[in-house]
């Protein structure tokens, strides 16, 4: 590797290491690019969390000892190496951003680059789209939530160290106790699996018990002799990740344990073979920077409508090509500055970038260039009167991710929206219609949670667990309510499928999804369209008015793709689909549905067809303003249109 210099470390250089290093970003790269093939190449991420912690814990334990740690040259020594490529990358990613983003799209870049350059993405992140969420693939600033975990981490592992060492404790076991209490807190208290920083730690905090395993007991050579075992499990664990779309501890766990018995075994065997190859290393020395840059790229590239699979081949070439830019002309001349100025510089600028973001996140719309967006909406998962609602009828707070309402008080008129996202992306039409016709109107629904009544559905059975509290919940709270009606909105045949349509939701696969018992795809519809019965019978039984809507038509591409972006670089595409396409793909799942309906007096279905279809095509623009947020949620003027639609069939309005 001559051709490409190593920078000055901490520690005596480990060539192996980087080679591990190098297996991580590229289990993450291939993950991005090629989520169906390579799904679980997201471990990368649990590979580096380890390494950090490892080599973090060695770094201030070696000083320690040798009585030269100092928390003035430690954090010089995080920024330096952080910041230089982060700045380069967020000053890279803004211009971009500012140059082709809507007004919508910049202002959420901007908050993006306020909570990145300062370090709590992932806190901003929580209330956002999930990281396996079709809406995350057109955030480029999503990967620096781990990015801020670290940094975080960074922030009082040094202070535990010293204490540690000061106090004289057990290195090792005062560490695993650390890891113990990490690993098992998050199981107890609520707080989001995979974005906080709480239930993170713990990774990071095992490669600091690995790092005391070897230093007090010396245990890599004695694995040397185990090594092929340790080989074996370390490729079972990545694999045991396949197919993998949500955050599962156990699985996590797996990971890190062998990838912490894999730096044990390399930390000593710094010439292994195969973690010493040329590209490997290479890939190992410009991981940092490929990390930042290749996210960028990928989420630019789902913006403008760019097919990442069919390009990840030259994505990841342009990646490559741009960290080993950053590596070569910023890192390695970053990280020989000693001066303290140089890193105090560097953390002005990266205030100075809160300060940019809070600028472009107010969407920057009077850029000469730049039309505005008519489908830019924003919109709040919970208010005040729903929460109120909830809490005088049930006594308690809700639970539900989704729950809106008109007023805080009982009322003789109530309407209920229930379901999923859908049902969320569809009350603000519906409740403005609802009023006009002097109904109150109230949202409970809950993000990819159909409210079966006893079979919940889930991708894990931790998933299952809490879609089914929520779903309980919302049953007695229409018991003790009973609204007049309730309208059911929510996703259809991706459930009954199991998988996405068209190009962008294709690539998230829900194949794992499941009553919690393995069944053939037959016996799994048939499980799925009784639990509709049910839901059917249980209104029917409590004499409330049902009415059932069908899917809206799904695009497959995202709605911005047919807005015209600056310079004309990229071509907006034909914004419909075709009508026979789209009763083609709903003709099983309606006539079942029909079908299912007939039993039930109570029981309407509402066919939102028309709101958007004419008799050839099913349009996305309607009166020159887009419908649609993303390839099949509707903005709030596209809920308007659906609900004036929907509003007229349930009262029977003559055309």
């Amino acid at each position: 590797m001559n051709f490409l210099p190593i920078v000055n470390h901490s520690l005596a250089y480990n060539r192996a290491i980087d080679g591990l290093r190098g297996i991580a970003i590229l289990l993450v790269l291939l993950f991005h690019l090629f989520p169906a093939q390579f799904s679980f190449g997201y471990v990368g991420v649990d590979i580096f969390f380890v390494l950090s912690g490892f080599l973090i814990t060695q770094i201030i334990y070696t000083k320690l000892k040798s009585n030269k740690f100092s928390f003035a040259e430690f954090y010089r020594n995080r920024v330096r190496r952080i910041f230089p490529a982060m700045l380069i990358v967020l000053a890279s990613t803004f211009l971009i951003g500012y140059l082709f983003l809507f007004p919508s799209e910049l202002a959420a870049l901007g908050r993006n680059i306020q909570s990145s350059s300062l370090f709590y993405q992932n806190f901003r992140l929580m209330g956002e789209a999930g990281y396996w969420d079709e809406a995350s693939t057109l955030k480029p600033l999503l990967h620096f939530w781990s990015l801020s975990i670290e940094e975080q981490f960074y922030l009082f592992w040094p202070i535990l160290i010293l204490i540690l060492y000061k106090l004289r404790l057990n290195l090792t076991l005062s560490l695993f106790i650390t890891f113990l209490a990490l690993l098992i807190l998050p199981q107890f208290v609520a707080i989001d699996p995979f974005y906080h920083s709480l239930s993170r730690f713990w990774e990071l905090c095992l490669g600091g018990v690995v790092f005391a395993i070897i230093d007090r007991h010396g245990i890599s050579n004695k694995l040397y002799q185990f090594r092929f075992a340790v080989y074996l499990l370390f490729v079972a664990a990545i694999g045991f990740g396949y197919g993998n779309n949500s955050f599962n501890v156990f699985k996590t766990l797996f990971i890190t344990i062998s990838a912490g018995l894999m730096i044990a075994l390399l930390i000593s065997h710094k010439n292994q073979k195969f973690f010493s190859t040329s590209f490997l290393v290479f890939l190992g020395l410009i991981s940092f920077p490929l990390y930042l840059w290749h996210y960028v790229l990928i989420a630019y590239a789902h913006i403008f409508g760019i097919n990442v699979p069919a390009n990840g081949i030259w994505l990841a070439i342009i990646s490559i090509f741009l960290a080993y830019l950053t590596y070569i002309f910023v890192e390695i001349k970053a990280r020989k500055q000693t001066s303290y100025m140089f890193a105090f510089i560097l953390f002005m600028i990266a205030v100075a970038f809160w300060f940019l973001g809070q600028y472009a996140s107010e969407g920057l719309i009077k850029r000469s260039f730049i039309k505005s967006d008519t489908y830019s909406t924003v919109r709040i998962q919970k208010d005040k009167n729903g929460e109120m609602l909830f809490r005088a009828v049930m006594g308690y707070d809700a639970s539900q991710e989704y729950i809106k309402a008109t007023t805080s008080k009982k009322s003789d008129k109530f309407v209920l929206i229930l379901g999923d996202s859908h049902a969320y992306t569809s009350y603000d039409g519906l409740s403005k219609e609802l009023t006009k016709r002097g109904y109150e109107t109230v949202l409970m629904a809950n993000s990819s949670c159909l409210p079966f009544l006893n079979n919940p559905l889930g991708r894990s059975e931790t998933e299952r667990i809490k879609c089914h509290l929520k779903s309980t919940d919302i049953y007695k709270f229409i018991s003790k309510l009973h609204p007049q009606k309730v309208i059911f909105i929510s996703r259809g045949l991706k459930y009954i499928t199991r998988q996405g349509f068209g190009e962008i939701d294709n690539e998230e696969s829900i194949a794992n999804l499941s009553f919690g018992t393995p069944l053939s795809n037959q016996k799994y519809q048939e499980k799925f369209y009784e639990n509709i019965d049910d839901i059917f019978s249980f209104f029917g039984k409590n004499n409330i008015e049902l009415y059932f809507v069908l899917e809206n038509p799904e695009l497959g591409f995202s709605p911005k793709e047919c807005m015209q972006r600056p310079f004309g670089i990229f071509t907006p595409r034909k914004c419909s689909i075709s009508l026979d396409s789209y009763e083609k793909r709903m003709r099983s799942y309606n006539a079942t549905i029909y079908l299912i309906s007939k039993k039930y007096q109570n029981v309407h279905i509402l066919d939102p067809k028309n709101s958007f279809c004419d008799n050839k095509e099913c349009h996305a623009i309607k009166n020159g303003k887009i419908l649609y947020t993303d390839d099949d949620h509707l903005n709030i003027e596209g809920s308007i249109v659906q609900a004036r639609g929907l509003i007229g069939q349930m009262f029977n309005d003559k055309k």
